[in-house]
């Protein structure tokens, strides 16, 4: 407050001392001495998770300690998402999908650390009442058999998000491949959704894949960002990917669309955004500092 005041008595000192050169240059220094630290980048804290905020959330009702959980975790507070990973199936049946935990599980499940959104995976499966079991996979998976079309994008995202929990990887992952290779779009989608939730160095290929063959531009653009920066893989796994991507690059058959996608996925896997948009140039770079392996 202080220092906003100050800048207002500066402001109106422009006025009063226009006249004289020599106070008008003192007065426009002290006004960059106040506004420039307003402005400039602030580094971010490193707040804990501890005892104090611990014994805070769990004061309060279900529904309420599950947001405040997930809200301290999105803010990156240390061991937040451990709480939350320990905790959320405690609170299934507790609490609901309301649109503020719709919400805080949205921007959990973008986020770009893998740990909150792993957070918001757990927070999915509670708010829907999901239990992390066989169980829930066989009920799941008959709901999708059910009505495919329907079921495809909710029955195979909680599938994938329980199977990113360790649970029953190998039958989930045969669904999946399987919905991506159907002739309905709206089932793939469903399915390139739930690959890139599914994680692990297996989805690499079937997202290349799928971002090289499939006839539906918006399928080819998922597939893509579940390679560069959505979903459950590792930043290391990632570099998997790299030879695959670069390969897009190099196929005289590739779409300037998908060249485009190639070049940006590349950016957001290796963080360079100084390299030109030319494979010679991508390739020398990320052979250089060993992200990039040819075989």
């Amino acid at each position: 407050m202080k220092k906003y005041m100050l800048l207002f008595l500066l402001l109106a000192s422009v006025g009063v001392f226009a006249s004289s050169e020599q106070a008008r240059k003192f007065v426009v220094t002290q006004f960059r001495a106040i506004v420039e630290p307003l402005f400039a980048e602030g580094e971010a804290t490193q707040p804990k998770f501890d005892a104090f905020y611990a014994a805070m959330v769990a004061e309060l009702p279900p529904q309420q300690r599950a947001e405040r959980a997930l809200e301290l975790t999105i803010n990156r507070f240390v061991g937040a998402a451990d709480y939350v990973l320990e905790n959320a199936q405690s609170w299934r049946g507790k609490i609901e999908a309301n649109s503020r935990l719709e919400t805080l599980t949205t921007v959990a499940l973008n986020a770009p650390l893998i740990e909150i959104r792993m957070a918001g995976f757990e927070l999915y499966l509670a708010q829907y009442d999901l239990e992390k079991s066989v169980e829930q996979v066989d009920y799941l998976l008959q709901q999708y058999k059910r009505r495919p079309e329907k079921n495809a994008a909710g029955s195979l995202w909680a599938m994938a998000a329980i199977a990113a929990r360790g649970i029953d990887r190998e039958r989930v992952f045969d669904v999946i491949i399987a919905a991506t290779e159907n002739n309905n779009a709206k089932i793939r989608r469903g399915a390139v959704e739930a690959l890139a939730r599914f994680g692990g160095e297996e989805i690499i290929e079937p997202l290349l894949y799928l971002a090289r063959h499939d006839s539906s531009a918006y399928i080819q653009e998922r597939a893509f960002c579940g390679l560069a920066q959505t979903g459950t893989l590792q930043v290391v796994e990632r570099y998997a990917a790299l030879p695959g991507l670069m390969a897009v690059l190099r196929d005289p058959y590739s779409t300037d669309q998908q060249q485009g996608w190639v070049y940006q996925a590349l950016k957001e896997i290796s963080n360079f955004y100084d390299v030109d948009e030319d494979p010679d140039q991508w390739e020398q770079r990320l052979l250089e500092v060993d992200m990039l392996v040819l075989e």
